[in-house]
């Protein structure tokens, strides 16, 4: 059954956000972006919503690419000049969770190995290609194969269940992996007594050495996940995050460097194309870069140090204070004021705790806050 879920991203009269599910449609047919933008434009009309229409958020699929063109070409907003581009906003968790898949899978065709079902022979081979953490799931898998293996994991003083990974759940290699670490000496000697199933899978060393790396590598993408889940999760922190793993994958990068274990080398270098091409996509959506520069805590200082740290080159910067001005003189500007309002209290933003992203995000807030900032 395909079913098309929509959810609307309001502020009420009141001043209360609001995001209420408007939609929860079959799709007939397959996914394709003109398919789907049939029901969506069915659906914004029945609400009368399709002139006020702000910016459609989906995952990083290109059928979603089409779907927002496919609504523009159509002229559901009405008289309105809607640019599909400028008006496409990305799942930053999605993209968070294809970074990590590109570490984890590598070179490795993970069309073959995502929601694997049948365990053969020639997709154990394929999974051990992934170096320790494609052995770690072989020997996962086989652990949790029958009620016997798991007792007898237990046994040796392993873990009621070992946490196995999963295509359709994010950062579960993550957990797969502190749980293999967690209950390594029972992993090893489990790895003894089946050595005839186990013999190409067992972890060295070196092999163990490698996954604690790993944690520490996929320690900062699990908690940025976490923390653009749910309601607190705010425009302007998706550049400031995307930021944040960029300079983390650096540190990272220059650790591991000279490091004599190539797998996890090769797994870095995937991984650093696919964040380098999502963080550009973002740094053109004005919309983001408006975001962070109307926040009193970032401004276009925010970018004025990027660019001194190499993180943004001075044309892009340039570039994209044109674009915000012009976001402004066309959109923003023309509404009526609003001035004087007063809506609902919105819940507060629990405090962060002092995270490594805590501490960096605070060296790039402005250190002072003056009274005309605020008005």
């Amino acid at each position: 059954m395909a079913v098309l879920g929509i959810i609307a991203h309001f502020t009420s009269h009141a001043g209360t956000r609001m995001n209420p599910v408007i939609g929860l449609r079959l799709l007939e047919g397959s996914h394709t972006g003109s398919n789907m933008a049939g029901v969506v434009s069915e659906v914004l009309q029945e609400y009368g919503v399709q002139e006020r229409l702000g910016y459609f958020i989906g995952d990083n699929a290109s059928n979603n690419d089409t779907l927002v063109r496919a609504l523009a070409d159509e002229q559901v907003f009405g008289e309105r000049n809607y640019n599909a581009q400028e008006h496409r906003l990305r799942c930053v968790s999605h993209v968070i969770n294809l970074v990590v898949k590109a570490f984890w899978f590598g070179e490795v065709d993970r069309m073959i190995l995502q929601d694997t079902v049948i365990v053969t022979p020639d997709t154990i081979a394929e999974w051990r290609k992934m170096g320790p953490w494609g052995k770690g799931h072989n020997i996962t898998t086989y652990i949790l194969a029958s009620p016997q293996r798991r007792q007898e994991f237990k046994r040796l003083g392993g873990d009621t269940i070992l946490h196995r990974d999963n295509a359709t759940r994010w950062n579960t290699g993550y957990t797969m992996i502190q749980s293999l670490i967690r209950n390594r000496d029972a992993v090893d000697v489990f790895c003894l007594r089946h050595s005839e199933q186990l013999e190409e899978d067992r972890l060295s060393l070196d092999d163990w050495e490698q996954l604690a790396d790993a944690v520490s590598i996929l320690q900062p993408f699990h908690s940025a996940t976490l923390r653009m889940e749910g309601d607190f999760s705010e425009l302007h922190n998706i550049l400031v995050e995307l930021d944040f793993l960029r300079a983390t994958f650096t540190e990272v990068l220059q650790k591991y460097q000279p490091n004599p274990h190539l797998h996890i080398r090769r797994a870095a270098a995937e991984w650093i194309v696919v964040l380098d091409k999502y963080r550009e996509l973002y740094k053109e959506l004005t919309v983001c870069v408006a975001a962070v520069v109307l926040h009193p805590a970032y401004k276009w200082e925010y970018f004025e140090v990027a660019v001194d740290k190499l993180e943004w080159t001075e044309d892009q910067l340039q570039d994209a204070k044109l674009r915000v001005q012009g976001l402004w003189l066309t959109k923003y500007m023309p509404l009526p004021s609003l001035r004087g309002t007063e809506g609902e209290r919105q819940p507060d933003t629990p405090p962060s705790p002092v995270t490594p992203f805590a501490t960096w995000r605070a060296q790039r807030q402005r250190t002072v806050i003056s009274n005309s900032t605020l008005h």
